[in-house]
């Protein structure tokens, strides 16, 4: 007798016979959903693995991972501050600023932008917009001499180009025996940088004593940008610097800043894979299909094995491996499939691309020209378990219809 006897007949029963063609069709139909649900999550998940790495890569390259903003939005003796600061666990460097809100004009567009005044020889210590640069140089904001480095965005919607001025409006006025008139300034465009993120539409730099006196702020500033050297730690770290900073002086991360995007996108990638989590159930009810017909075709030989001495429980196991094998072998070959091509999505589009001549991504249109794929060992675990678990599941009713076939009554008509 071959051993163990439920493993041998439940594999057996999954080569089904010339009796029982419309079963084997079922089963291969089962197989290629399950095989399909789990090679999309496979490259799906990757995909939007790919999507967040490269969403935090462009966006942290230019937001400091941590912020450190004195009480009522001013810092004084701020060299101090930063040397003490960077004394701090975790802390690689930081840097002062000023930041606003501001409204950039030049004939026929005006547009809103989000304004930082910074020093560039600091600035290049906590963010990568020095190597950012697509024109000009960030050394190019030089105190006094009012200019300023926009983003590519920015740059193409205002008509503005390197040695070009904006005219700086910001919501404040000016009193003056004319009248009142709004605090504006005149900038000439030094640099312009590209991150390939939303910041290249709405952020413009200019010097951080140029700032100071634009804003009105004296020696002053806003507060302290931070480069730490684990951007995961950042909150724990500003939570300990927060007992050696100034009265009513408070912290703020990145997690914070930019939290709610990348929340967005977590979510995203979440319901994506609970959406194609369906195709893989909907191959789990099949092996119910499968199963359950096999047992109306197996009722004879049930009765015989029960005749024979095989135990219930026996029995049941027969048919739970056989649904098993279908979702195990399943699985495998979508894992096998949905691994090559989540590590060659990039290169499989783009051959798409250049065969049809069209793009997926316009690059005039979207920051990505390529679509980014992250293959992620614990996504391909949580999917191979997810089938499994389907699929066990699947097989246990009708399994137990199997374990309750009474041999009188199956072989009467035998």
């Amino acid at each position: 007798m071959y051993q163990p006897f439920s493993l041998f007949i439940g594999l057996r029963y999954t080569r089904s016979g010339k009796k029982s063609q419309f079963i084997s069709f079922v089963s291969l139909i089962s197989l290629l959903g399950m095989v399909l649900g789990v090679a999309a999550l496979v490259v799906v998940m990757s995909v939007m693995n790919g999507f967040e790495g490269e969403l935090r890569g462009r966006i942290l390259a230019v937001v400091p991972h941590g912020f450190i903003e004195g009480g009522g939005k001013r810092l004084g003796d701020w060299p101090r501050w930063k040397s003490q600061v960077e004394q701090g666990e975790g802390v690689v460097a930081a840097a002062p600023y000023i930041d606003g809100t501001v409204m950039l004009s030049r004939p026929k567009q005006v547009r809103g932008a989000r304004m930082y005044a910074i020093d560039p020889q600091f600035e290049k210590r906590v963010s990568k917009i020095g190597d950012s640069m697509i024109s000009g140089d960030l050394n190019g904001l030089q105190a006094g001499r009012y200019n300023m480095v926009i983003g590519d965005i920015v740059s193409r919607y205002m008509g503005a180009y390197i040695g070009d001025e904006i005219t700086v409006v910001l919501p404040r006025v000016t009193v003056t025996p004319m009248g009142i008139f709004p605090r504006q300034k005149r900038f000439r465009v030094s640099g312009i940088f590209k991150v390939g993120a939303d910041l290249d539409s709405n952020t413009v730099f200019i010097h951080l004593q140029d700032g100071q006196k634009l804003f009105q702020m004296g020696d002053s500033v806003n507060g302290l940008r931070l480069q730490f050297d684990d951007l995961f730690m950042a909150d724990k770290y500003l939570a300990a610097l927060t007992e050696s900073l100034p009265d009513k002086s408070t912290t703020t991360s990145w997690a914070q800043t930019q939290g709610s995007l990348f929340r967005a996108v977590e979510m995203e990638k979440t319901m994506m894979t609970l959406l194609l989590m369906i195709i893989v159930l909907i191959a789990a009810f099949n092996i119910v299909s499968i199963v359950t017909m096999m047992v109306a075709d197996k009722r004879t030989d049930i009765a015989v094995l029960l005749t024979m001495g095989a135990s219930p429980a026996a029995i049941l196991k027969v048919f739970m491996i056989q649904g098993m094998a279908v979702g195990l072998s399943g699985i495998a070959i979508g894992i096998a499939i949905g691994i090559p091509m989540a590590i060659y999505t990039g290169d499989i589009v783009s051959w798409f691309e250049s065969s049809l001549g069209m793009h997926v991504f316009n690059p005039d249109v979207y920051f990505l020209s390529r679509i980014p794929s992250e293959l992620e060992w614990r996504d391909i675990a949580l999917i191979a378990l997810s089938g499994l678990v389907l699929s066990t599941l699947a097989t246990i009713y009708p399994s137990i219809r199997a374990s309750k076939v009474q041999p009188a009554e199956a072989l009467r008509y035998e």
